[in-house]
């Protein structure tokens, strides 16, 4: 039932069911009377309905501008509401004050998505560029040796390291987006251990130890955590000086390193592709996608001094014995 139909049937019973009560208190009714009651309620509702032409106007006439913004191809900074043909009831201007908000909030996420994915284009086509152009001098270049040839590819596969962990991170974001987790009580110490194998090597090659301990639990999916984890290792194992620990509690990862610390706060630095003094090289997104794993898990990132020396970057989760 139309809003309009509404306000003509509450006319309607309005006029009608008090006089019927008013004739039953004061006697039996009469059938004539009854019929004229009844009449007096159809009239009353009728002139409700033609009245609420009147009332409604102004929320007819919102309907149909927000029918042609949405209709309308226009860029994004001329997404507006058309004004109206004249002034509105309180009411109605409130409401449009209230979408006029809400359409300035969507023209700027809009704006930050288009900011974000151009950054991330550039942060994607940087070290693809660099991997092609190592590959064509190699193709060229028959007489280096081998002792340069090695250099270069291994040039090569930290540039596509760089692309490839910029997937993955993005993989991990749109997964948090896309879905509801699917969470499992999950072994820290056993997810912890299992990461470190990959980084080992890249960690011998730089003279750094890297170890875990402790133990504990979290319920978690276990894809996201591994990706939270490594970004934290990643950015360890970049700054570190010797050292880098991974400490397990329960419902927590801390990983530590002996480095220089954080440059800035770290809700500067988890800020994706933005770029500026103390960034240190890195776009942000690692600790960004940490982040957003942590709080969907129910936990937060959060930084402070490592005994080691250096950072110490906590990921809290939400305990394994905590459904």
């Amino acid at each position: 039932m139309s809003l309009r139909a509404r306000l003509a049937l509450t006319i309607a019973l309005l006029a009608f069911l008090p006089n019927l009560v008013l004739a039953l208190l004061l006697g039996h009714p009469s059938p004539s009377l009854f019929l004229w009651l009844l009449l007096v309620a159809l009239v009353s509702g009728g002139i409700g309905y033609l009245l609420a032409n009147s009332l409604l106007r102004p929320l007819t006439e919102l309907t149909r501008a927000v029918t042609y913004l949405s209709l309308k191809e226009s860029p994004l900074h001329e997404l507006r509401l058309p004004p109206p043909k004249e002034a509105p009831p309180s009411e109605i201007a409130l409401l449009r004050a209230r979408f006029e908000e809400l359409l300035g909030r969507v023209r700027r996420l809009l704006e930050e998505r288009e900011a974000y994915y151009g950054a991330l284009a550039h942060d994607l086509k940087t070290p693809l560029l660099s991997a092609l152009r190592a590959l064509e001098y190699l193709e060229k270049a028959d007489g280096i040796g081998k002792e340069a040839r090695v250099a270069l590819l291994k040039e090569v596969k930290a540039e596509l390291a760089r692309g490839y962990g910029l997937v993955e991170n993005l993989l991990a974001l749109s997964r948090l987006e896309a879905r509801p987790l699917s969470p499992e009580t999950l072994n820290l110490r056993a997810l912890a251990e299992d990461l470190l194998l990959r980084y080992r090597k890249a960690a011998e090659e730089r003279g750094l130890r890297l170890w875990a301990e402790g133990a504990g639990s979290a319920r978690g999916e276990r894809v996201l955590l591994e990706r939270a984890l490594a970004n934290l290792l990643e950015n360890a194992l970049r700054h570190a000086k010797g050292r880098v620990r991974v400490r397990v509690e329960e419902g927590a990862l801390v990983v530590e390193d002996d480095g220089e610390g954080l440059p800035l706060p770290l809700e500067a630095l988890a800020q994706p592709f933005r770029q500026g003094p103390g960034n240190r090289g890195g776009n942000g997104l690692g600790l960004y996608t940490a982040r957003r794993v942590a709080e969907a898990h129910g936990g937060r990132l959060c930084a402070g001094q490592s005994p080691l020396g250096g950072a110490a970057l906590r990921l809290e989760l939400r305990p394994g014995n905590r459904i």
